[in-house]
């Protein structure tokens, strides 16, 4: 436990040390970047004073080294201005070295508008026997960016690159674009180590030197996975290169596409604005391509992101649709339901009243009926007694009071199912056709064709059931039922169902 402590509280304070660093470093560059404007007034003011040191040179050699102190302040600042010291440069050059220097500069002028060919062309041409130590890093320098940027099509030059970069470093070992250079070529050999050792310990002989250590380190600290040094390095790059009015720079764009990647959106976005801004004021077409490659890559990223966002928002109406909807399904089903509830409750309540009122109906006349087959028991014991059986037999030949106690309960039938139904006959008539109405009954009794339907409304619909209440043939029965239902509105199977639900 003890040890575990001892490892963790380092890496808070390493976390915290670096948390604060950066911290740090993005404050000083944002100050920079807000004092921009007041940077490219004072890089204005000393190109306007080195104009004044070119146009008041007595010679073409001082003039030359004017337009070369020119050049070398607009080289990062504006293209076509420099475009316009170099020709100075080659129109002013008066021995060996500033001859080859401004055709070096030249063919990278060339290079930096994107004009490949002319430039391949100008670099060619340059004689480089006994160039002195300025001389040949000029032309190293140029050749390198131009062959690098013809390599994807001609992978022959790659041998060129390794040879130039070898013949500047045995020249200048300490410069830390050749150093930056030769790393690169030295990873492309399979060859890491030490990359950062000899940056490190290059000679910073101008603060643009300062400026292009950072950004190599910067790049090495990414190669290796450093993210959080590589952050910072590319931070103080950024700095220098307000400071210096420089307007085509990477490390502002590099330092933008980290933050992207890392999260800090809001940060990533401010400094890409500035990187763009700068990239085109600075008339620099070779970077072009690349700074809008990569705004286009961000950009893939800022859609996936707002495409992500808005599946997610899609998916989040969906649902919430779809539950609106299962919720008003659910509403719906659960009224239709209800109401379904509340018919069966009253077909309950009316088939309750039913039975109620033909139970107690059924009881008396069942009472009845039994008080008279007593009555005509009795009356037969003392007709056998009396008059013999000759006698019972001449009653039993006349007409069964049966026949008249089966007409009043149908009677009752009729009675009782008004009492329930009052507006029966009247609903029933709204499914029939003009001229085939029925007739409301007469002194409370149904007809034979509104037995038949009453009994359907009760619940009885089988033809067998509805003949033996009615003490008539399953013959009539269907002959009525289908002269009903032809002659309703409902010549199908739904009248039954129709007429149930009245």
């Amino acid at each position: 436990m003890k040890k575990a402590c001892f490892l963790i509280i380092p890496a808070l304070f390493a976390l915290i040390s670096c948390t604060s660093s950066r911290r740090e470093y993005f404050d000083a560059l944002d100050r920079a970047l807000n004092l921009q404007d007041h940077y490219d007034l004072v890089h204005t003011a000393k190109q306007d004073s080195i104009r004044l040191v070119y146009f008041a040179a007595r010679n073409d050699s001082s003039r030359w080294e004017a337009a070369y102190s020119l050049e070398k302040i607009l080289h990062y600042h504006d293209i076509e201005s420099c475009y316009q010291s170099v020709e100075w440069m080659i129109k002013d050059a008066t021995d060996r070295r500033q001859k080859v220097i401004s055709e070096c500069c030249y063919a990278n002028i060339l290079y930096k508008m994107d004009s490949l060919g002319r430039a391949l062309s100008v670099y060619r041409q340059i004689d480089t026997s006994g160039l002195n130590k300025d001389a040949l890093s000029a032309y190293c320098y140029a050749g390198y960016h131009i062959y690098g940027k013809l390599l994807p099509k001609h992978p022959e030059y790659s041998a060129l690159r390794h040879e130039l970069i070898d013949k500047w470093w045995r020249i200048d070992s300490t410069s830390v674009e050749c150093t930056a250079y030769r790393n690169d070529l030295l990873r492309e050999d399979g060859l890491w180590n030490n990359a950062i050792e000899r940056l490190e310990a290059c000679t910073l002989l101008t603060p643009n030197d300062t400026t292009k250590q950072y950004y190599f380190l910067a790049k090495e600290y990414l190669q290796n996975g450093q993210t959080e040094e590589a952050i910072l390095n590319f931070a103080k790059s950024a700095e220098c290169d307000m400071r210096l009015g420089v307007k085509a720079y990477n490390a502002l764009y590099e330092l933008a596409r980290i933050l992207f990647r890392t999260g800090d959106i809001e940060r990533a976005d401010r400094y890409m604005r500035i990187t763009l801004k700068d990239a085109f004021s600075s008339h620099y077409e070779s970077r072009y391509d690349d700074v809008i490659l990569s705004e286009l890559e961000i950009m893939n990223v800022l859609l996936k992101q707002n495409e992500r966002i808005r599946a997610t928002y899609l998916i989040t109406i969906i649902s919430i649709t779809v539950m609106l909807v299962v919720a008003l399904v659910l509403l719906f089903l659960l009224n239709r339901y209800s109401r379904r509830l509340n018919i069966s409750q009253k077909n309950l309540h009316e088939v309750s009243n039913i039975k109620d009122s033909f139970l107690a109906n059924y009881m008396e006349k069942c009472v009845d009926y039994l008080n008279k087959v007593d009555e005509y028991r009795s009356s037969l014991r003392h007709t056998a007694k009396d008059e013999g059986p000759e006698a019972i037999m001449a009653m039993l030949r006349k007409p069964s009071f049966a026949t008249g106690e089966f007409h009043d309960l149908l009677s009752s039938l009729d009675t009782a199912f008004l009492g329930i139904f009052p507006d029966f006959v009247e609903k029933v008539n709204d499914h029939m056709q003009e001229g085939y109405k029925l007739e409301m009954p007469s002194r409370g009794e149904l007809s034979t064709e509104l037995r038949i339907l009453a009994l359907i409304k009760m619940g009885i619909t089988k033809r067998q059931k509805i003949a033996k209440i009615l003490n008539m043939s399953v013959t009539t029965v269907y002959s009525y039922h289908c002269n009903l239902q032809k002659h309703s509105l409902h010549p199908d199977d739904s009248f039954d169902r129709i007429i149930s639900g009245l």
